[in-house]
């Protein structure tokens, strides 16, 4: 009786409240006039095994079965992108530290505590991890007082990028066959130019040699204001570490007849180059040309590229950011189409991540390592020009690792450009083999230029 009497006055009373209010305005709005976006729900995948790993919110739902200093006793599989690094592997622990989540904007995150290296043994060299990669950690779980992690010292690394400790996981890169002497007749090639000025005592000199080789990886082109260009070149155009002894450091080197430059065609990456000048060990530790004292001796443009002077980007053309196709946050790329029935196919080609859309900053297509994107159109596409994205310091330009099915392709910052080009689908593949921030391929803004 006790419980009807009260159900009945407090309807009775809600009655009261709500019509004594009805006529009064709510100070505020009301926030069911302007509802917030429900929050991103990522559903557990996996199973916890190498061939189907956990993802983290299948590695927290696993976690919270534990009570407080709990451990489990099986190893599981764990995948995920780091978005937060405590200590990394060099720090002087031999292990590291970190959060990982089931996407780059740590909707979920799971901590990574104390964690061995690739073959469970404690880090001495090799590949550390960066913010956005995608690593794979196997081990044990537990519930340290409340807080969900890996056991301290009982899980270790997979894999980085697909890349494990067996296929790569920092091991150097082999060293080439150096060739020439440094003559005109017989040039040095990078590997042999390395070798040479490695030799040299801290900032000795020698010289001047000509230096023959294939440019790998641009730093500063010859339009960067300083009216020289900084870059790397190799034997046959591909760049694996700037201390690899198959690179040689072109830094800060004139134009064509030792001159600065003021206007003219650009390096591009698969350029045949001759540089003539003086050469040293700067600091001991950075075999390279001296600045301002070598120089462009002769120059052939990449396949697909035009003699220098030529193959400036020109025609009819069209522009479109990413932001502009109204894509939500966190989208899978497949195949988008521009206004004039151009269209941009992104492919994943068997990387570790797919290519998608994000909305952080300006927006942008980010395009991941082994990623691609392929440009068609009915009407003859002569060039491309991308404007890359630039973040706390970071200019997601892979590195420069990038290369163009049809013509020459160039990175200036975040300047891409593909010239010389002549074809109805062209395609932009990301080649590095880095990680973390210096491996994506961010795409802001992007024009594509048609034959007249």
């Amino acid at each position: 009786m006790k419980k009807i009497l009260f159900s009945v006055l407090a309807i009775a009373m809600a009655a009261v409240t709500f019509t004594s209010c009805e006529d009064v305005p709510a100070p505020y709005d009301d926030p069911n006039d302007n509802p917030i976006d429900e929050p991103t729900v990522i559903e557990p995948e996996g199973d916890g095994t190498q061939v189907s790993p956990y993802n983290v919110a299948a590695t927290i739902e696993a976690a919270n079965l534990l009570a407080s200093g709990e451990e489990t006793q099986e190893e599981v599989y764990i995948k995920g992108i780091v978005t937060d690094i405590t200590e990394n592997y060099d720090g002087g622990y031999g292990n590291a530290t970190y959060s990982i989540s089931d996407d780059e904007d740590a909707t979920n995150t799971f901590l990574i505590y104390r964690s061995k290296y690739f073959n469970n043994t404690s880090y001495s060299s090799g590949q550390t991890i960066n913010y956005g990669d995608t690593v794979v950690v196997c081990g044990r779980l537990t519930n340290y007082n409340g807080t969900l992690e890996t056991v301290q010292n009982g899980s270790y690394l997979v894999s980085i990028n697909g890349v494990t400790g067996e296929t790569g996981g920092g091991d150097e890169p082999t060293t080439g066959e150096p060739e020439g002497d440094g003559t005109e007749a017989n040039p040095f090639n990078a590997v042999a130019a390395y070798q040479y000025a490695a030799a040299l005592g801290s900032s000795e000199t020698a010289g001047p040699v000509y230096i023959k080789g294939i440019v790998s990886k641009i730093k500063e082109n010859y339009d960067g204001g300083y009216g020289n260009a900084t870059y790397w070149i190799s034997a046959d155009g591909t760049f694996d570490s700037e201390d690899s002894g198959n690179q040689f450091y072109i830094f800060r080197s004139k134009y064509l007849n030792n001159e600065s430059y003021s206007s003219g065609d650009l390096l591009s990456v698969g350029d045949e180059v001759v540089v003539y000048g003086t050469v040293t060990n700067y600091y001991g530790n950075t075999p390279e040309t001296v600045q301002n004292d070598s120089y462009l001796y002769s120059w052939t443009k990449g396949e697909g590229g035009d003699e220098p002077g030529g193959g400036e980007i020109s025609g009819n053309s069209i522009t479109v950011a990413a932001s502009d196709f109204g894509l939500a946050n966190n989208t899978a790329l497949s195949t988008l189409e521009l206004s004039d029935g151009t269209t941009l196919t992104f492919d994943q080609n068997g990387g570790y991540n797919e290519p998608k859309f994000y909305s952080a900053g300006s927006g942008s297509f980010r395009m991941y390592p082994s990623n691609s994107v392929t440009i068609s159109s009915t009407k003859t596409i002569v060039g491309i020009a991308v404007t890359c994205d630039e973040y706390q310091g970071d200019t997601y330009n892979a590195s420069g690792d990038l290369s163009a099915s049809s013509g020459s392709i160039n990175v200036n910052g975040a300047s891409v450009t593909v010239t010389g080009a002549s074809t109805n689908s062209l395609t932009i593949n990301n080649t590095s083999t880095t990680t973390g921030a210096p491996s994506q391929f961010r795409i802001v803004e992007m024009t594509v230029y048609y034959a007249e």
